[in-house]
């Protein structure tokens, strides 16, 4: 069976590094320093027009911090799904929890329900959930697709050895996605993760690469640590075809 890559985009021209470097879907995203927010509809729109064959997941979240959203801030997600869908996304990412940390239930479900026939992946709010198992459960009863999980690399609620339980209980029930985080060496480190999980798919982040500005006038700004307009002003990250080829090639070697 074929291993599925997901990598992270901001832009259409990382849509279009992910199609090209042979990734299977890309997930859209505002906001890194926030831990990634909701697109604008315009992105949307214009990352839809260049995926090609690349399926592209929308990430419904308002704003940072937790996945506890006041009634407002769920009524802009509704809008944002709306205008996803319309636009022609194959499906979005979210995440709501209670606040004891239980999946919220009965909001998940009315994602899905406005999602029609696009597919849904719970985000890393399921990394925050008090119980995995118990949220894994509740994912599949939602109509969820998809769990997305960094748990292997300890930066979630729960264990390696967890994890593995998870994976066996998902079974063929719901996908587990695993996030690869960015200091993740995909070279010595992505063969020895998929043989010990068996997972069949991966969501890369380490692919964005640091490039010069492209502007010749600087204006004598100083750059102060804390300003980040100004000290991202004259370097821009982007996704790495090659380094979305490199996981590409790692994986289809172990499809073998």
């Amino acid at each position: 069976m074929k291993h599925i890559l997901e990598v992270g985009a901001r832009t259409v021209d990382d849509v279009l590094a992910a199609e090209k470097g042979g990734a299977d879907q890309a997930e859209l995203y505002s906001s890194p320093l926030e831990g990634a927010l909701s697109p604008s509809a315009g992105l949307i729109k214009s990352a839809v027009e260049a995926a090609g064959p690349l399926k592209l997941m929308v990430m419904i979240r308002p704003r940072a911090g937790d996945f506890l959203y006041s009634a407002n801030e769920f009524k802009t997600m509704q809008r944002d799904v709306e205008i996803a869908v319309e636009a022609g996304a194959d499906g979005i990412m979210c995440g709501i929890l209670t606040a004891d940390g239980r999946l919220d239930r009965k909001r998940m479900e009315d994602m899905v329900r406005r999602v029609g026939d696009r597919q849904v992946t719970l985000h890393r709010a399921f990394d925050f959930a008090r119980d995995p198992l118990c949220t894994l459960e509740e994912a599949i009863d939602c109509g969820c697709d998809r769990i997305l999980t960094i748990g292997q690399q300890q930066e979630a609620t729960f264990d390696r050895k967890t994890l593995l339980r998870i994976l066996a209980r998902a079974s063929e029930r719901i996908k587990i996605m695993l996030g690869l985080g960015a200091d993740f060496d995909t070279r010595t480190e992505l063969e020895a993760i998929v043989r010990e999980t068996g997972a069949n798919e991966y969501h890369i982040v380490n692919g964005y690469r640091t490039r010069a500005s492209r502007m010749e006038w600087n204006g004598g700004q100083t750059i102060h640590r804390d300003d980040y307009l100004k000290k991202d002003m004259f370097s821009l990250s982007c996704l790495s075809e090659e380094a979305v080829r490199e996981a590409r090639n790692l994986l289809d070697k172990l499809d073998e």
